[in-house]
């Protein structure tokens, strides 16, 4: 099964292959404060202000397959092209035995 995102989905997935049950993509950064003593002080009598921008990027992956290996696989073959790196796999079994795998990948 082959994943296709939206049209304006500029992040393509690091990964292919069969038994892939679902993804999602998360992207997301933290705030680094950035204030220094012009903009914080202010002159006699102005309030001050605090200063924030963006920090870095984190690209996030999870990936629910029946083939963790092949997952992998096809991870390992994407790191030349990308810098995703396998986080964790989470084994997951149901009452009818049915097993499935949790594949975390992030971009630093």
């Amino acid at each position: 099964m082959a994943i296709t995102l939206g049209k304006d989905q500029s992040d393509a997935p690091p990964f292919g292959g069969s038994g892939i049950i679902s993804a999602s993509f998360t992207q997301e950064c933290d705030t680094i404060d950035i204030s220094n003593r012009g903009n914080i002080g202010g002159s006699a009598g102005a309030p001050g202000r605090k200063a924030f921008k963006a920090g870095f990027v984190k690209k996030t992956w999870e990936i629910e397959t029946h083939d963790v290996s092949g997952l992998i696989t096809s991870l390992e073959a994407a790191g030349t092209a990308g810098s995703f790196s396998v986080m964790s796999v989470t084994e997951n079994v149901s009452i009818d035995n049915a097993i499935t795998y949790t594949v975390t990948a992030m971009e630093f």
